[in-house]
């Protein structure tokens, strides 16, 4: 597994981050399909007015975390590195590096 190194810093609020949080759900909404239930915009960058580092944190609902192993391949086809449980059971980790921005999942 190869790891994405990334630095992160603090920045001020940025209204952009709700906008791409919103264009990568729908993307998301597209591979996941029936097996997403809902989305969500979590961490820092989504509260507004609060500085944050410049990572998208996402959070997917799904019907059987069991089955999300299946959709590796299309994650990847959208810049996703596959991190599996990542030291947390019963949970998958996807993260993406966008320019300076990061989206981890």
């Amino acid at each position: 597994m190869m790891i994405i190194a990334r630095k992160v810093e603090v920045v001020p609020f940025r209204d952009e981050w709700t906008t791409m949080f919103a264009e990568e759900a729908e993307k998301l909404k597209r591979v996941f399909g029936e097996q997403c239930l809902r989305i969500y915009h979590i961490g820092s960058t989504a509260i507004p007015g609060m500085s944050a580092k410049t990572i998208i944190d996402i959070m997917i609902e799904v019907h059987d975390i069991e089955r999300i192993d299946q959709y590796n391949e299309a994650m990847a086809a959208l810049g996703y590195q596959a991190m599996e449980e990542n030291g947390i059971p019963k949970r998958r980790f996807f993260q993406k590096a966008l320019l300076k921005n990061i989206v981890d999942i």
